[in-house]
């Protein structure tokens, strides 16, 4: 066989496996996506009803098939739990570049190394199956754990949008990182 079909799937870390978001996850989802902690990590301020997430759900679908944003469930390895989700959003295929974004929505599973395996993951998509050639992100300034997995990936912070966000009662910096292909590539060769 080829040694392109015996490469190991950029969907499958050594923590996570991503797939397909499912309605079927929705309980899940539901679990923790109203606490207001998992809430102002991701900005998103007002609680969300079942229907809104489902329909939310259906709409990261519809964005894949016309190759917009590619979203996936971040599943645990070993015992198949939902953890999350993670995206690869605003695509744009002229400039080979996207917008990045992992949430690991159970706090309790925070600090366990599934987000960075997920952002590792989403990278080798980015880059090995999609051919990007820049990805980004955004990072509150106080997600100082989010940044430092970051930044041990190969992130880079090369902008601040100052004061952009408020949050709990406070205007905050919103950190813009990036890592490029070759930054990539040196880091994790093919």
């Amino acid at each position: 066989m080829s040694s392109e079909i015996n490469k190991e799937s950029p969907f499958i870390g050594s923590k996570v496996i991503l797939r397909s978001i499912e309605l079927s996850d929705l309980d899940a989802i539901m679990e923790h996506w109203n606490t207001y902690e998992m809430r102002i990590g991701m900005g998103r301020y007002i609680p969300h009803s079942r229907t809104e997430r489902e329909e939310w759900i259906k709409k990261t679908h519809e964005e894949m098939k016309k190759q917009e944003s590619y979203s996936f469930a971040v599943i645990e390895k070993d015992t198949e739990e939902f953890l999350g989700v993670g995206a690869l959003r605003k695509v744009n295929n002229i400039n080979r570049s996207a917008s990045m974004s992992v949430a690991i929505y159970n706090l309790e599973n925070h600090g366990k190394g599934f987000g960075t395996d997920a952002v590792k993951c989403f990278l080798k998509i980015g880059f090995n199956v999609l051919n990007l050639h820049r990805i980004e992100l955004h990072v509150y300034e106080f997600l100082e754990s989010g940044r430092h997995v970051y930044e041990k990936l190969g992130f880079k912070e090369v902008g601040v949008r100052r004061k952009a966000s408020f949050i709990a009662g406070r205007y905050v910096d919103d950190l813009i990182m990036d890592i490029l292909e070759d930054e990539f590539r040196e880091k994790y060769p093919i």
